[in-house]
């Protein structure tokens, strides 16, 4: 009796799963009725684009400006310390050895402080160059997209992350051209706080 049983409870399990088979098999799958659409890849060369384009020049022009006036501030401060630890030397022999120490102790301060002012200033210069980079890259994409579009393209790479690749693929002198028509301003500011 059990053994009658335990096979009605295995063929009713099975003709189960039979039914649930045939009702997934059944529902049609949305998803794969949908068309994928053939892949057309359009290649872009950022870095090309970025460095060649007159909004970067400019900006970069601009920033070398502001270094250079940064670094002559610096060289300045540099050399008053240097002419003040020049005095300092001709005096060591009618100061007191430790009033000579001292002072030499305070000008190197001086020196490591102006050392570090002007990495400050670099770092903080750098931070500013890679913003307008970010921010560049940023424009340079999107032109990029409508450019893709309009060519009829659905997938856009950078250069730098393409091996190899179909000369018609690239967009790069396209997008360039319409980047420098674009005339994208950049503004920066360096933080001149310490």
């Amino acid at each position: 009796m059990v053994e009658f049983i335990r096979k009605g409870i295995v063929a009713s399990l099975l003709a189960g799963f039979t039914v649930l088979a045939g009702s997934v098999v059944a529902v049609p799958d949305v998803h794969a009725q949908q068309k994928v659409p053939v892949a057309k890849i359009a290649v872009v060369d950022v870095t090309f684009i970025l460095n060649s384009s007159e909004t970067w020049k400019n900006a970069e022009n601009d920033m070398k400006a502001r270094v250079g006036d940064v670094q002559k501030e610096i060289d300045k401060k540099r050399n008053a310390l240097k002419t003040r630890a020049d005095e300092l030397k001709r005096q060591q022999t009618i100061l007191a050895p430790d009033v000579f120490e001292q002072k030499a102790r305070a000008i190197q301060k001086e020196q490591a402080i102006l050392q570090r002012e002007a990495q400050i200033s670099n770092a903080k210069i750098g931070n500013v160059l890679n913003k307008m980079r970010v921010q560049l890259s940023g424009v340079i994409t999107q032109l990029a997209s409508k450019v893709a579009q309009e060519k009829g393209m659905n997938i856009g790479f950078d250069r730098s992350n393409v091996i190899f690749f179909d000369k018609g693929m690239d967009i790069t002198q396209e997008v360039l051209k319409r980047f420098n028509a674009s005339k994208t301003k950049v503004e920066f500011t360096v933080d001149k706080k310490q």
